[in-house]
């Protein structure tokens, strides 16, 4: 069953991409730094798989129409 979030955008977990990031790097132990690692990984392949924001797409018929 996968845990569903509501009330956050991508922006927001790109974010928590980045501190799980900067956190491993602060880990108390390889093991939780390896942890906080595969977690940021496995959310930033979920967040590659949804399509582009609105806002990129309105920008790139911005520019195809000029």
């Amino acid at each position: 069953m996968a845990l569903q979030i509501t009330g956050l955008g991508v922006a927001d977990y790109q974010e928590i991409v980045e501190a799980l990031l900067v956190a491993s790097d602060h880990a108390g132990g390889p093991e939780v730094a390896e942890r906080r690692r595969e977690i940021a990984d496995r959310i930033g392949v979920a967040l590659e798989t949804l399509p582009p924001p609105r806002e990129a797409l309105e920008a790139r018929e911005a520019v195809r129409g000029q």
